[in-house]
């Protein structure tokens, strides 16, 4: 399944290339990606920038909702996170993952994690999904 979803997200989105985003798996409404350390995503104290972390998000749950509907478009409506701790100066991890759809909108959770499970970041979702 992660090959027929990546092949359905090629060509990636230019922003993703520039983040070196990585798909790790993918499947019936699940995505696990990796934002690999960069130094020029950090902040000035050396940290993963909220923003590319929010960018992990974002790209993780639309995966996740690519995984489980292949043939539809959809945009982001709406991200809530609540930042836990730093990410260090290692690739961080998000699990996203489809919980409910209703009346076209598509409700999910992501994870952030590092390497050894350190929660980074939680974040609920909304993404429009056009019919």
């Amino acid at each position: 399944m992660v090959k027929e979803v990546m092949d359905k997200l090629n060509p990636k989105a230019p922003f993703e290339k520039l983040l070196d985003l990585k798909l790790v798996e993918a499947e019936n409404g699940s995505a696990r990606m990796e934002l690999p350390f960069d130094k020029r995503f950090t902040n000035p104290h050396g940290t993963i920038h909220g923003g590319a972390i929010t960018s992990l998000i974002d790209t993780a749950m639309a995966v996740a909702i690519k995984s489980k509907y292949p043939d539809k478009s959809f945009y982001t409506s709406r991200l809530d996170i609540k930042f836990r701790s730093p990410a260090d100066a290692r690739g961080i991890y998000a699990h996203a993952r489809v919980e409910k759809v209703k009346g076209g909108f598509v409700f999910g959770r992501v994870e952030v994690e590092k390497e050894e499970g350190t929660t980074i970041a939680e974040a609920s979702c909304i993404f429009f999904l056009n019919k």
